[in-house]
């Protein structure tokens, strides 16, 4: 028995519909791909100091830091004493502690903008105060400011101008509105911005000082220095992280969203997300790029 298949191909024309090849169709989203944000990906510090990343320094059998890289390539630091490393100390993290009698300086000038630009951003936290300059972090060039005590044996804290030098015509300082207790770990942010003509500071992601004016720019290159004055004044406290960065901190003007987003990456990475303000951009997730 013989079985024949028969086709029928079956050609429908009609004058309101074109010849065409009919495909499945698909929709074609493309989704960029996001990573978390992170300094060196977003805004190429100018110098950066980082506890928790031990590649970047050596100890001894102390745990006493013998060397230290900056993370950013851009300089090198020198230890003055022995600072040391408290392992798993803030979100399971390690951090660095001085004794009240060592500091980081930077060996070579670390580069302001060539107008003046700057902000700086860190995760510290102090111990004992013994003088009203004791410093979280200073720069020292001609014109020069530091982020100080401003008491003795507490924290109320300034941004303190060095007096004459002029940063903020007619202001010596800029004191702080909100205090910080002793071994209480805090995020302070510290903007110049000579774009928007703004100087102030920041603390957990709120701004805690009075805008001023940003009269006469910071020098294009300023020796920094951590835990430290301009002079011989240092700090007993810790430090998990720091970052310089010579630049405006957003997109222009008074925008500080390259800031806001330091601020997010140091509380997540941290753990002190706890610590920003309810309307804090970042306070329930880590910025992205």
């Amino acid at each position: 028995m013989r079985y024949y298949f028969i086709f029928f191909i079956i050609t429908i024309t009609s004058s309101n519909v074109s010849s065409q090849t009919i495909l499945p169709s698909f929709s074609a989203v493309h989704h960029k791909k996001t990573v978390d944000w992170s300094p060196s990906l977003s805004i190429s510090p100018d110098s950066w100091l980082d506890a928790s990343d031990g590649s970047n320094y050596n100890v001894n059998g102390s745990q006493e830091v013998t060397s230290i890289t900056d993370k950013s390539g851009s300089t090198t630091f020198t230890i003055d004493g022995s600072p040391v490393v408290v392992s798993g100390n803030l979100n399971s993290l390690n951090t660095f502690e001085f004794d009240g009698n060592e500091s980081l300086i930077s060996a070579n000038n670390v580069s302001w903008s060539s107008n003046g630009n700057h902000w700086a951003i860190g995760v510290f936290q102090w111990i004992t105060v013994t003088g009203s300059k004791d410093s979280f972090f200073s720069a020292d060039g001609t014109r020069t400011y530091a982020v100080s005590s401003a008491a003795v044996g507490s924290w109320p804290g300034e941004i303190d101008y060095d007096g004459s030098n002029s940063i903020s015509s007619g202001r010596a300082k800029n004191d702080f509105t909100t205090s910080i207790s002793a071994n209480t770990w805090v995020i302070v942010s510290i903007v110049f911005n000579k774009s928007g003509n703004q100087i102030f500071g920041r603390l957990n992601g709120t701004t805690r000082t009075d805008i001023d004016p940003y009269s006469n720019s910071m020098d294009a290159v300023t020796d920094l220095r951590l835990m430290r004055q301009r002079s011989n004044k240092k700090l007993n406290g810790r430090m998990a992280e720091f970052f310089h960065v010579a630049d405006i901190p957003g997109t222009g003007g008074t925008d500080i969203s390259d800031v806001e987003k330091a601020e997010g990456y140091l509380a997540h990475k941290w753990g002190l997300e706890g610590n920003l303000p309810l309307s804090h951009p970042y306070k329930s997730s880590a910025p992205k790029n």
